[in-house]
């Protein structure tokens, strides 16, 4: 696979008591017990540029060693807000670096609803925005120490061209909230457009045996050797 990097496609049992959403809480802390960084997308979401390697984008995006977790902005809207005005952060792009800091955070995540440390996250076990308001309405005042939790904007790690908000056309990571059938299409043409700029690339590469410039020939040619 691309990049050398090891590739998941989980299936998880579903809750009994919570929005369907909130399952990849406990899959991304599991998935962290054997890996040191995990990216996790919603099926709606994709890489835009797969020949970018995850570290180019964590270097551009200040995401460094101290980092429990760095997720995008949602849109600027009144109903992405939490309760103190702050723009909730989209849990459909999700990356997340192995410590004992991020075990104790994903644990707090998952226990949220039963509202022993947090009173009131009862209240998204199954209403919008489930998982996401959780952690924004909570888990982001706790775990907020230098660098222990970074910000993408939503231009580049949310959104998509289409959607019509000139600040959040997922310039690095498209999430098809709106239309999640485009998702397939795109991720076609991103993975059409990365096998052909690497075939050009390559056949510029070899260009000396690919390429025979017999132009300065006359006809009728003879012993030209193709």
């Amino acid at each position: 696979m691309i990049h050398g990097y090891d590739y998941r496609l989980v299936r998880a049992p579903n809750y009994n008591d919570r929005h369907g959403t909130w399952v990849k809480v406990p899959m991304i802390k599991e998935a962290l017990k054997s890996h040191d960084v995990v990216v996790f997308l919603d099926a709606d979401a994709e890489f835009v540029h797969p020949h970018l390697p995850l570290e180019w984008l964590m270097s551009f995006w200040n995401i460094t060693p101290r980092t429990l977790v760095a997720m995008a902005e949602d849109p600027d809207e009144s109903y992405n807000k939490d309760d103190k005005g702050r723009l909730l952060w989209n849990t459909g792009f999700i990356i997340a670096q192995q410590s004992n800091r991020t075990q104790e955070m994903f644990d707090a995540w998952e226990n949220c609803p039963t509202g022993d440390r947090y009173p009131g996250c009862d209240r998204w076990l199954k209403e919008w925005a489930h998982e996401q308001a959780a952690f924004g309405y909570h888990l982001r005042y706790d775990y907020n120490g230098p660098e222990e939790l970074r910000t993408i904007p939503c231009d580049q790690g949310n959104g998509a061209p289409y959607i019509g908000n000139n600040k959040c056309r997922g310039v690095f990571v498209r999430h098809h909230w709106w239309e999640k059938d485009r998702t397939i299409r795109s991720l076609y043409d991103s993975i059409l457009n990365l096998f052909v700029r690497r075939l050009y690339g390559q056949f510029h590469g070899e260009k000396s045996r690919y390429f025979l410039d017999a132009s300065k020939y006359q006809y009728p040619i003879h012993d030209l050797v193709v």
